[in-house]
């Protein structure tokens, strides 16, 4: 398909309603996308995030990546990226931030595992990005991650919604402590957590035993799915330390009160 045709169709796509969509995406071309100084192929047919680069030129949460791109731009930083899908973050992060800055994805998904990885190599920044094939929990060990029909960004360790299984996948586990270790070594460190509902079972056994020098300097986390968490994880992170400095498109943005941030977003 020509770009010609690429345009026509993602028009159509644009002003089309939910059934007509339906039966378009199947033919929703792979696309080399441009933004934010990166460019990720995108697979729009079987990813909401994907499609919405294809569709807009950008990722759905751009406000959100901005607010963490201007953080970290030009700082030698430690980035924390637990949900990296097709690198919508990791890949834009990793080229704002300065000279040894280091960025950890993880993705458990074996789908997107592969996206990520064709992102990051695409980009050339695969001596900046460290990918991590496993998701983030309590502790060590493996789980069942749901895949979502129409969505491979959607799986959750949680579930999927009725009707909407596609499968599963055995993935590892792995507590999340040990990244942060050694955090208090960079400019500043950075955690963006978009897990599908799962972000209470990641971070609360983190903030039980965190140590001060290991704290990061802020904490992007996906709150729109805070009714399905066992507990106030937002209360947990304001208890910590942090103060609300951005919300919007599904997420908040916390910044470590009195931190190497300070002052960070008062404006």
């Amino acid at each position: 398909m020509d770009r010609q045709q690429q345009k026509h169709l993602r028009k159509a796509f644009q002003v089309a309603g939910p059934k007509v969509r339906r039966h378009l995406r199947p033919l929703l071309p792979q696309a080399a996308v441009s933004f934010a100084g990166v460019e990720l192929l995108v697979n729009p047919q079987d990813n909401f995030t994907e499609q919405c680069i294809w569709l807009n030129g950008e990722p759905p949460e751009v406000e959100s990546l901005k607010a963490l791109s201007d953080i970290v731009a030009g700082k030698r930083a430690l980035v924390l990226d637990i949900g990296g899908n097709c690198g919508a973050f990791a890949v834009p992060l990793a080229r704002a931030a300065g000279e040894g800055s280091r960025v950890i994805a993880f993705e458990p998904n074996p789908v997107m595992l592969g996206r990520l990885g064709e992102n990051v190599r695409r980009n050339d920044l695969g001596n900046v990005v460290r990918i991590e094939g496993c998701a983030l929990g309590a502790e060590e060990g493996e789980a069942t991650l749901m895949l979502s029909a129409g969505n491979y960004g959607q799986a959750s360790l949680r579930g999927v919604g009725k009707g909407k299984a596609d499968g599963s996948a055995c993935v590892p586990v792995r507590p999340l402590a040990p990244y942060l270790k050694g955090a208090d070594g960079y400019d500043l460190c950075v955690l963006k957590i978009d897990v599908e509902g799962f972000e209470d079972s990641v971070l609360t056994p983190w903030l039980d035993q965190a140590d001060g020098s290991d704290m990061p300097d802020a904490i992007l986390i996906e709150t729109e799915h805070a009714a399905t968490w066992d507990s106030d994880l937002v209360g947990r992170i304001t208890a910590a330390g942090y103060t609300s400095r951005f919300e919007g498109e599904g997420n908040t943005l916390f910044v470590r009160d009195a931190g190497r941030l300070e002052g960070f977003g008062t404006e």
